[in-house]
């Protein structure tokens, strides 16, 4: 099975910021952390370049 982490956001394409291929469940939940690594690094590069709407209105 192949996993696509998906970072989109609004007005933007989505993007895959991190991918892994398993054979098994157990192989996928191995590769999770380093999945949520991926998609944690993404949005913060983007809230850098401020790309990220903040989550709560001023």
């Amino acid at each position: 099975m192949k996993i696509e982490v998906l970072l989109q956001t609004e007005g933007q394409l989505a993007v895959v910021v991190g991918e892994a291929e398993a054979d098994t469940w157990a192989e996928a939940q191995t590769e999770l952390p380093a999945l949520l690594r991926d998609l944690a690094s993404a949005i913060e590069k983007r809230d850098q370049d401020g790309e990220v709407p903040n989550a709560a209105p001023e």
